[in-house]
């Protein structure tokens, strides 16, 4: 029998089972869907988060915010300061009005607030942006403790410590979603394992008429091999479809916030690697978890 034939012969048995036991074979599916969808979100979550904290660490800043009517002689010290350290890209000041017309302008809708207060509520500061080469170097640390440590300053923000909280919740993500990943994987294995039993377990004498006409145990595992790829591959659809829809369903919320600090054009789906990955990934546990009930059962 030629090799097109075999593998045709194989595909239609396997489409035949996969309509026969239905049933058992939507559990399966939905298994490897959950499985794969859940994985692929850890994925896409970490993924997007990694990538705006790479652009955010391109221009690391410290914002330095002052005593409200601190003097110009106070301003200047505390300029030399800034100046003397090698870590500083640029600085700029920024005045109370300049602080608040920033607000307005960032949060039109909350105007009426400092009409309420009857007051400017937002003192100087300063934004120091740190040259890249100087991110993560205790020159920097140095310049934030001068600063904190400076009477006439009221707190400091360092974008870096933040950065680096949220650079080990990325880490943990990954790692939490590579475990629960791996369990659902497991489980999804299993499942199609136990369809696969049940198949040939309803299907044993008709084995065994083949075995005594000659079939090969290649022919023989051939049509339940490609049930348990055809249940992964349809698992890794469904999963990189359902996570396409919720992708595009948080990205048009996103959108409808226009918050002018993060845009939402910044975020991306799963590489075109990831989604291969992703489906191929289905197959893979759907053809293992076929193999070992084949090999349990026909001991071939």
């Amino acid at each position: 029998m030629r090799p097109l034939n075999v593998l045709r012969y194989f595909l239609q048995e396997a489409l035949v089972n996969l309509w026969t036991n239905r049933l058992n074979n939507f559990v399966s599916i939905s298994i490897i869907t959950f499985s794969l969808f859940t994985f692929g979100l850890f994925l896409l979550t970490a993924g997007n988060i990694s990538r705006l904290i790479g652009r955010w660490t391109e221009n690391i800043q410290v914002n330095v915010f002052l005593q409200k009517g601190t003097n110009r002689q106070e301003l200047k010290r505390l300029e030399s300061i800034i100046q003397s350290s090698a870590c500083v890209a640029r600085y700029a000041y920024i005045s109370e009005e300049e602080a608040l017309r920033r607000f307005h302008s960032y949060y039109p809708g909350m105007s009426r607030i400092q009409g309420e207060l009857g007051t400017n509520p937002f003192p100087p500061s300063y934004e120091i942006t740190i040259r890249r080469e100087f991110q993560n170097k205790s020159a920097v640390q140095e310049l934030v403790g001068k600063m904190r440590s400076d009477p006439h300053v009221e707190d400091v923000e360092y974008d870096q410590e933040w950065i680096d909280r949220v650079q080990f919740i990325i880490r943990f993500v990954r790692t939490v979603g590579l475990f629960f990943g791996g369990v659902l994987m497991f489980t999804a294995m299993f499942s199609i394992s136990n369809v696969i039993k049940l198949m040939v377990q309803s299907r044993k004498d008709e084995i065994e008429i083949m075995r005594l006409v000659g079939a090969t145990n290649a022919f023989i595992k051939g049509p339940f091999l490609t049930e348990g790829i055809l249940q992964g591959l349809l698992g890794g659809l469904f999963a990189t479809l359902i996570l396409f829809a919720v992708y595009q369903g948080i990205l048009a919320k996103l959108l409808m916030l226009n918050a002018p600090f993060f845009s939402a054009n910044q975020l991306r789906f799963l590489t075109n690697w990831m989604m291969v990955g992703l489906i191929g990934g289905g197959m893979l546990v759907g053809f293992l978890g076929s193999f070992v009930s084949l090999r349990k059962l026909l001991k071939i």
